[in-house]
């Protein structure tokens, strides 16, 4: 008989029926009220590249807007360069003096004229100094901090092999670098009603193989569903009315950081199929190489008993 393990972080009773623990991206199906979001460095390292760039380019178009019209109020007369025209023409014209003395390339066509608008360009540059020095450790952070790129098969399976249940899920790594000492640990959540409410239980699933040395091909994970597993004896409508979930841990030792990187995913019921095979998805070439190809990582093929 299986037993139930601690509350591995993730909580047990709730008065409602939850969502699953962990979303597809990773992260913890969990919402902080209260927490403090106020670390801007935090954001714009974790934050997706397309945001990152959004909010470096929307700050700096901002930043220069405010300039251009401190120069504008001022007055453009104080510009030596500008040719005087409409009042838009002269806010462009102050705002690309703004643009050249935030990165400080000064191209020399426009110069400040007068104590109160050198002291503002001066300023300005300054400002832009210290802003791209930090955009640019920001973005330096972002490609020096470790991370797992891991694919995980769309689905896992449930299989008959010989008599015996088994579940099956696939990784692989989808980046070039080189990822080794691979170690996995996955449990399983299933809920029950009562009338208190809903309590979560978790259990630990054996794993055929749970490390492994070297990973340059992709890894079928393994768990037996025989007398000792939690799922034994489980029929699938269960599962369902349950909720069950599988979560995993994967943890690896990147070679291009010398760093430990982690990796979290989960399968939920209705991504799980039963009574299938995966699809063997790398082959060797008339050269003798051996060649994975991703795209078959989620193949796989109905399996009759």
């Amino acid at each position: 008989m299986a037993r139930k393990i601690e509350d591995p972080g993730l909580g047990l009773k709730f008065n409602e029926k939850t969502k699953r623990v962990i979303n597809k991206d990773g992260s913890f199906n969990v919402y902080r009220i209260g927490a403090d979001n106020r670390s801007l460095y935090q954001y714009l390292i974790r934050t997706s590249w397309f945001r990152f760039i959004f909010f470096t380019l929307t700050a700096y178009f901002i930043t220069n807007c405010l300039f251009a019209l401190c120069y504008y109020l001022i007055g453009v007369q104080h510009l030596s360069g500008v040719t005087i025209g409409t009042e838009l023409e002269n806010f462009i014209q102050a705002f690309f003096f703004s643009a050249q003395t935030i990165t400080t390339v000064g191209y020399g066509s426009i110069s400040p004229i007068g104590i109160v608008t050198s002291l503002l360009a001066a300023f300005e540059a300054v400002l832009g100094l210290l802003g791209f020095a930090l955009a640019a450790s920001i973005m330096y952070g972002r490609f020096s901090k470790p991370s797992s790129k891991l694919k995980y098969s769309k689905n896992a399976i449930i299989v008959d092999n010989n008599g015996v249940r088994e579940l099956h899920f696939r990784i692989a790594n989808k980046r070039t670098n080189v990822l080794m000492e691979m170690e996995a640990k996955v449990l399983v959540k299933m809920i029950d009603k009562n009338s208190k409410g809903f309590n979560r239980s978790f259990y630990r699933l054996n794993l055929e193989i749970d490390a492994i040395h070297f990973f340059p091909l992709n890894w079928t994970i393994v768990h037996k569903i025989d007398e000792k597993s939690p799922l034994y004896n489980v029929s699938e409508g269960e599962m369902k009315e349950r909720d069950l979930e599988v979560l995993i841990l994967i943890k690896g030792f990147d070679d291009s950081f010398s760093q430990y990187v982690h990796s979290r995913h989960s399968y939920s019921f209705s991504e799980i199929v039963w009574n299938a095979r995966f699809s063997k998805a790398y082959f060797t070439d008339e050269k003798g190489i051996t060649k994975l190809d991703l795209k078959m990582l989620d193949d796989y093929e109905f399996h009759q008993n």
